[in-house]
């Protein structure tokens, strides 16, 4: 949650200077965000496999897991903020008001920028996961986010004697709390007793293109089903700018409402995966049940509670980022539909986690192809624009391919499971 928060708050403080202000970090975080699943997931691919070798005792796979991933990440947080960079000249193609466009840029500029320090900080992150520490990235993120909100205070608004920047003051200050974070992680892994062997046992000889291809046959379909599902939000997104400037800027609002309590449900699901992932190197098949059906449960508990108070208070939740009230008044209706979201989206990402953990990643990639771009987008698009139902049906058609991606994901773990216990007997038997 901790590292959805820095949007919330960007959102919520520029909210405060217009509704254009709005739409154009809606278009911006939408885009670039985009881009960052691509190495989230990539970095995602190092805890399951950490996690299985942590529950052998291999340190050795684990140094050189770590090494690899860090250079890894590099090179693709480069690749990927030079792509963002080249496609800043063609914004205006993607059908947005103008002065939403003009009014991004800076934001999208600086942002993009941070992609490098947080894949580093990602990395550490994943580390730490896989062999059962996940406080210090909970106390660095919360730590980044209390010092995020006091520099978009300083310079959105112009204290302290700073000029005022508006957008561009939001995304510097998440380019500054973005650069100390993983700076934070390396002094702590570094000075403690524990952990300080997986940076210090660094060698030249131990970068590997082997290792590279394993990081990245897991990472590819990560990254590839999460792009995907991230793609298809920011196909709603487009639909919502082409109904209306109000209309993008109460989806922002919505959209980073459903990122933060979805990051929420993720945080039990990087849980389950670890712990499944530990089983699962173990062989372990009941207690690869009891993690996933545990977390499920934990899950539904979590979102069902966000989904009440979506439907509840969605009013007065969209009242605290704009004073707008027309953009008020869509957000109301989006937060109903938003509520209902929430119980299916828990479902749908952890099936996700269950198949991460026994590192089942191909076929996912593949169900969020149909899911989001066979049957999400296609549905949103026939509610508001072919059928025409009010601008609430874009997002609730987006509905359909979360239910499908759910049933596809259950059905394969559950799948994937017997069968490879079932050829594990019978290798026993043979034997």
């Amino acid at each position: 949650m901790g590292q959805q928060l820095v949007q919330m708050v960007d959102t919520f403080m520029v909210g405060c200077l217009g509704t254009v202000q709005l739409a154009a970090i809606s278009f911006a975080s939408a885009l670039t965000y985009n881009a960052l699943v691509i190495g989230m997931g990539i970095a995602l691919a190092l805890t399951p496999l950490v996690g299985q070798n942590y529950a052998k005792n291999n340190k050795e796979a684990i140094t050189n897991l770590f090494q690899n991933s860090l250079s890894l990440n590099t090179i693709l947080a480069i690749c990927l903020v030079s792509i963002l960079l080249l496609l800043l000249p063609f914004l205006h193609l993607f059908g947005q008001p103008m002065e939403v466009v003009n009014e991004c840029k800076s934001y999208y500029v600086i942002v993009a920028l941070s992609f490098i320090p947080m894949l580093w900080f990602l990395t550490f992150k994943q580390l730490l996961e896989g062999i059962d520490n996940t406080k210090v990235a909970m106390i660095i993120t919360i730590s980044a986010n209390i010092l995020n909100i006091f520099l978009n205070w300083v310079f959105i608004y112009g204290k302290l004697g700073c000029p005022a920047m508006g957008v561009f003051g939001a995304g510097l200050s998440t380019f500054i709390s973005r650069v100390l974070s993983p700076i934070a992680f390396l002094i702590f892994i570094y000075t403690s007793k524990k952990y300080k062997g997986y940076i210090r046992n660094f060698r030249i000889k131990r970068f590997s293109v082997y290792m590279h291809k394993c990081l990245l046959r897991i990472g590819i379909p990560i990254a590839g089903q999460m792009f995907i599902e991230f793609f298809s939000l920011f196909g709603i997104t487009i639909m919502m700018g082409l109904v209306s400037t109000a209309a993008l800027a109460s989806y922002q609002i919505i959209n980073t409402m459903i990122s933060t309590s979805f990051l929420a449900a993720s945080g039990i699901c990087s849980a389950t995966t670890v712990l499944v992932s530990h089983a699962y190197g173990c062989g372990n098949l009941n207690e690869i049940k009891k993690h996933f059906y545990t977390g499920w449960k934990m899950v539904l508990l979590i979102m069902g509670t966000v989904g009440i108070i979506f439907i509840a208070f969605g009013k007065y939740i969209a009242m605290c980022f704009s004073t707008d009230e027309e953009v008020i008044r869509i957000a109301t209706s989006l937060f109903i539909v938003a509520g209902i979201f929430q119980l299916i989206d828990g479902t749908q990402v952890s099936g996700l986690a269950g198949l991460r953990g026994i590192n089942d990643v191909a076929k996912p990639m593949l169900y969020a192809v149909i899911a989001y771009l066979f049957v999400a987008l296609p549905c949103a698009y026939i509610c508001g624009f072919v059928i025409k139902l009010p601008y609430w049906s874009i997002f609730a058609g987006f509905m359909f391919g979360l239910i499908t991606a759910g049933i596809l994901y259950h059905t394969r773990f559950h799948k994937t499971l017997k069968k490879h216990f079932n050829n594990n007997h019978s290798q026993v038997v043979n034997k």
